[in-house]
């Protein structure tokens, strides 16, 4: 049975393993979930505060709408989004996080989720998937610094964007939290990872200063894979301008969060 975390709104999901499925296999820890929002300290409680910050910030939104939770992973949001609206989609192009996702939805009880794993959909896919369904909040949390095109990152991330619009209503908003890799948030964020002997993408010195103390990752974006580091959500918010209204926005100690609708054509 799930239960209430220290926040005020968001709901910790049960623990669920699947069979010979380790996160992290050289120390034990079963999931990705497990990994990042269950584990008691400090460094859970930070983690989750982008979930509650979602939350209040689509606080007016609740009972009222369908919403979906794209790159659900396995499943931590899920609980909390059946909770506070109507009808919940969760997507997530990994299969195993699906089938985990799953576990927690059964563990869990709750019969207001669906889940599409869109390893191999393109857009149009997951509408046709999705059919008459109507949906008015996608949240995309702690995903868009993993997708994008190494030419073009900003861009192709605000393209990406665009693409998602199709799947909520015209007058829809979508909700981001990407983690901040520029300035001295990220700086400290490296400084406590050292201190904990935590897993991270190596970085040397140099990038380090540029990033940290200049916002500059030129040259970490070009060695971007698809991980952390090369993202900047600096630049993200002003290329993000160009095709979005910023309606509502959180600066987190280590994250960024926008509630962003797409301008109309008319401007």
């Amino acid at each position: 049975m799930y239960f209430f975390s220290r926040n005020h709104h968001f709901i910790s999901p049960p623990r669920v393993e699947s069979k010979g499925f380790n996160y992290i296999p050289e120390k034990g820890i079963k999931t990705y979930s497990d990994y990042n929002y269950l584990r008691p300290g400090i460094s859970s409680f930070l983690r989750t505060r982008h979930f509650e910050y979602a939350l209040r910030l689509t606080r007016a939104y609740f009972h009222k709408c369908n919403v979906i939770d794209f790159g659900c992973g396995d499943g931590p949001f899920l609980p909390s989004l059946a909770r506070y609206f109507n009808w919940v989609l969760g997507v997530d192009n990994n299969t195993k996080f699906i089938e985990l996702a799953e576990k927690v939805i059964q563990a869990a009880r709750l019969e207001n989720i669906k889940l599409i794993c869109s390893q191999g959909l393109t857009i149009e896919h997951l509408k046709a998937k999705i059919g008459n369904e109507k949906y008015q909040i996608l949240f995309l949390l702690e995903v868009l610094e993993h997708v994008g095109d190494k030419r073009d990152p900003w861009i192709s991330r605000v393209n990406f964007l665009k693409e998602l619009t199709q799947l909520i209503s015209e007058d829809g908003v979508i909700v981001i939290s990407v983690p901040k890799m520029v300035g001295p948030a990220f700086f400290l964020q490296r400084l406590g990872l050292c201190l904990l002997s935590s897993q991270r993408e190596p970085i040397s010195m140099s990038n380090l200063f540029w990033a940290s103390f200049l916002n500059n990752t030129d040259n970490l974006e070009r060695q971007w894979n698809g991980g952390h580091l090369g993202f900047n959500h600096k630049r993200l918010a002003t290329h993000l301008k160009k095709e979005f209204l910023i309606l509502r926005k959180k600066d987190l100690m280590f994250q960024q969060m926008y509630v962003c609708q797409r301008r109309s054509n008319n401007g």
